[in-house]
Parts: C-alpha cells; structure tokens; sequence
C-alpha cells in the first residue's frame, strides 16, 4: 500500500478510541490498531447520527490506502466514504461500494467497535 505520510493514533484492542460527543457528523479520524503480536493495521472511523463505523484502511480495488493524508476519509459534502486514488465511493453505514471501479471488487473490511456510556472503543480481540 502507498504510504500516506499519516502520523495514525495507536490503539490495541479494548482502548477508547474517543468520546461519541467529541465526533462531528460525518467526521473521519484514523488509527493504528496494535497487536500483541506485532501485527499492525491502519483503521478509520466515521460518525453518522448516533452511529460510529469503523473499516480498514484499503480500498478493495486495489491494495491502497483510501485517503491521501491525515484523516481525509470522505467526499467534500462528507456523504460518502471516498478513494481518492480512483474516485470510489462507499456508503458510510455498510461500507458497500456506490460507485466507480470498487462496484467490482467488494466491501470496506469492517472492523469490530463498540460504543457504550458515551465511549467510542476498539472491540477486545
């Protein structure tokens, strides 16, 4: 994957990620997801309502990051979740493509988060 320069907040599994109050409608932010193992994995999040989704950080299409800095994850209105190498855009709840060349590649892969007494949190593993 392109590297994009990003400076990600590391999480392991069960870390508060944030507050659901702290979160604007439609705003991204990305994050560093660290196993005990080693492993690493670049994820996002994005609030929509009451809701938070979370998806790695990899545009099925091809093997890329979807933003190209910081936490850029969205279209310019911030209805939709947008690959700004090739254009694709994906629906913020399912993470299903909407348009462009990912219509034939797949989903955003989910990742597992939990929201409760106001807190945003990485599920346990």
């Amino acid at each position: 994957m392109a590297d994009t320069d990003n400076n990600p907040t590391p999480v392991k599994p069960g870390d508060i990620l944030c507050r659901l109050e702290e979160m604007t409608e439609a705003e991204s932010r990305v994050f560093l997801l660290q196993f005990d193992d080693g492993e690493e994995v670049e994820f996002f999040i994005v609030r929509r309502g009451g809701a938070v989704h979370a998806y790695l950080n990899n545009c099925p299409h091809e093997d890329r990051w979807l933003q190209w800095e910081g936490d850029s994850f969205l279209t310019p209105e911030g209805g939709t979740i947008l690959c700004q190498a090739h254009g694709a855009t994906f629906d913020i709840e399912s993470g299903q493509p909407l348009t462009g060349p990912a219509l034939y590649s797949g989903c955003l892969t989910r990742v597992p988060i939990e929201i409760a007494a106001g807190e945003v949190r990485l599920a346990p593993r």
